[in-house]
């Protein structure tokens, strides 16, 4: 056998980046494995037998690790790595060739004490279903791997060591694909049940609201466990686990104190990487402010939106000419003493009131028999006419048209409606964590100065929503559960959604470099890839309310869209009383002083 040209082919046929080698051969042998391992494009470079390189479990690309079981001090370097289990050498980022030379050496056949001498060799690694490690004699190659700790390893016959078999080593499954049987082992696992007190059952679709990602991944994870051979050690906790002083509680917890797999989805948080891993990801999560588009008369005064800012200081500068020029001309009529007996009555005063009166569609007593007078009054009143036909029309379209006022986090913020937040254990982490300033902003004015009163569950939330000018943040799926139950079909068509924030991706946690992550992870995606994970999905997560109304009915006009109206009577009547006392006020002084002056004495001289 062409060692150098199997050992370079083989850590070809892996996509190997880097290969490291622990060697006792000859200068030149080595030379010449390197030179190979060249021409094939991948790196070496070769350790002293008795030193160690450091093998991090993390990195951007795959390595090798090339030992010679038979070198004077391999049973040490070994050790060594097993001691250091921590560092999960025999992991998914590494293919480790072990070449067991000797067999060669004694009769040039396959040595029938091979399998013998790896189960010694390896008898304390962590040779779990997601390493991938090859025990190779110039005969024959074998699979080794072992289901869990402690138990005996399990040789698979691979195709033969020689470079000619590039293309069958190539189209070799991955090491987790190769594994689909764990022979019944038992698996510590951990699951979360957040408010046991409503907790009826994995099945119970009726509360799907309640713990839904436990719910939702509890029946994926007992397939997973049936496609795999494995059972569970299964307990329960009531928090998915929040960091404190370095250490999480909860399932996040478990998890970093060494328990295999968690049966639930939890947030896959920057944080919770320093703890755990994640498998798979199962459901990806939304959460925005749901509220009936409120009217335009609840945010804005609709008598003063018909009209842009230009037209209004068109309009108003057009009735303040007529009103201006007809008093010029009554003016200069009665310094001409022109024969008109009404000139007596077209005082400034008076033509205020002529033109007020003309917007608002009002006659006049003033009846000039100038033709100059006739033709401004008339020319006034046309003009008017036509203003005050399209703003009622334009009042009309505004109360009958379907609002957009509302559609930023900027415009909730600024907005009448009260505010809640979803009672979820994340409640406040993801507005205080936003980069969001609008978001931020939003929390600190809005939601901070409630407290807890803030904090509302589903339900209630729903209710609030449907009942009033209320925007509720909520989990879409849970939100989207209780309206399909309680709004009418008419209520579904006016709901508005805006997202505040994104929430991560929902995953499968895992122990922190662990041996079955790849395996797990394989067949998780399968599960998604042949529909299982979306059954699930739109089993416990409600779709979005579709709206099914086709009613043309006008929309009534209430109390509130009439308000800036009566905001102005109410202004008319207090400014009219507050004229009508200081007129009587006035007159009182008046009066007072005719008083004092008819009673003073007269002296005569």
């Amino acid at each position: 056998m062409d060692l150098p040209a199997f050992v370079c082919a083989f850590f070809a046929a892996k996509n190997v980046h880097l290969l490291t080698a622990f060697l006792c051969w000859r200068s030149v042998e080595v030379v010449g494995v390197w030179r190979e391992c060249a021409a094939r494009g991948v790196r070496m470079r070769a350790a002293g037998s008795c030193w160690p390189l450091p093998l991090p479990a993390v990195g951007a690309r795959r390595e090798g690790v090339l030992l010679d079981v038979h070198c004077p001090h391999a049973k040490v370097l070994l050790d060594k790595f097993f001691k250091a289990s921590v560092a999960h050498a025999f992991n998914h980022r590494y293919s480790w060739l072990l070449l067991d030379t000797a067999a060669a050496e004694a009769n040039g056949s396959v040595d029938y004490k091979v399998e013998a001498r790896s189960q010694a060799m390896l008898r304390f690694a962590a040779v779990l279903p997601d390493a991938d490690v090859v025990w190779a004699t110039p005969a024959a190659a074998m699979d080794v791997y072992r289901v869990a700790v402690g138990w005996p390893l399990v040789n698979t016959a691979l195709p033969s060591p020689s470079a000619a078999m590039w293309a069958a080593w190539s189209a070799l499954p991955a090491a987790a694909a190769r594994r689909r049987d764990l022979a019944g082992v038992r698996l510590s696992a951990a699951t979360v049940v957040s408010r046991p007190q409503q907790f009826s059952g994995w099945a119970d679709v009726s509360s799907r609201a309640v713990d839904t990602f436990p719910k939702l991944t509890y029946p994926l994870m007992m397939l997973l466990a049936e496609d795999l051979n494995f059972r569970y050690d299964l307990r329960q906790v009531d928090a998915y686990g929040e960091e404190l002083n370095g250490t999480f509680g909860g399932l996040a917890g478990l998890l970093q104190r060494g328990i295999d797999i968690g049966v639930a989805s939890m947030f896959m948080r920057a944080d919770r990487w320093r703890a755990l891993h994640y498998a798979a990801e199962t459901i990806e999560l939304k959460g925005a402010f749901i509220f009936r588009q409120p009217a335009q008369s609840a945010v804005a005064n609709v008598f003063a939106l018909p009209f842009s800012r230009g037209v209004w200081a068109a309009a108003g500068c057009a009735a303040c000419a007529a009103g201006a020029l007809l008093a010029a001309l009554a003016a200069l009529a009665r310094i001409a003493g022109a024969p008109e007996p009404a000139l007596v009555h077209i005082t400034l005063p008076d033509c205020f009131t002529f033109v007020m009166g003309a917007i608002c569609q009002q006659g006049s007593e003033l009846a000039p028999r100038l033709w100059s007078l006739r033709l401004v009054m008339f020319c006034a009143l046309l003009s008017s006419l036509f203003t005050f036909t399209s703003y009622a029309a334009k009042v009309v379209a505004i109360l009958q048209a379907p609002s957009d006022a509302l559609q930023t986090i900027d415009d909730l913020t600024d907005s009448p409606l009260a505010l809640g937040v979803q009672d979820t254990t994340y409640k406040k982490v993801y507005f205080a964590e936003s980069e969001e300033p609008a978001t931020q902003r939003l929390f600190r004015r809005r939601l901070a100065p409630l407290g807890e009163r803030a904090y509302l569950g589903v339900a209630e939330g729903v209710a609030r929503v449907r009942t009033g000018l209320f925007a509720f943040q909520v989990e879409q799926g849970s939100g989207y559960d209780v309206i399909s139950r309680t709004f009418t079909e008419r209520e579904k068509c006016g709901l508005k959604e805006i997202q505040a924030f994104k929430l991560p991706m929902v995953a499968v946690p895992i122990r922190r470099h662990s041996g079955y992550r790849d395996l797990v992870a394989s067949r998780l995606r399968w599960q998604r890839e042949v529909g299982l994970m979306s059954r699930a999905r739109r089993l416990w997560v409600a779709e979005p309310p579709r709206c099914g109304w086709g009613g043309t009915d006008a929309a009534g006009v209430g109390l509130r869209d009439v308000m800036g109206a009566l905001h102005a009577l109410l202004a008319g009547a207090a400014v009219a009383c507050a004229l009508l006392l200081a007129e009587r006020l006035a007159h009182a002084v008046r009066l007072s002083q005719l008083r004092r002056k008819r009673t003073a004495p007269t002296f005569e001289p």
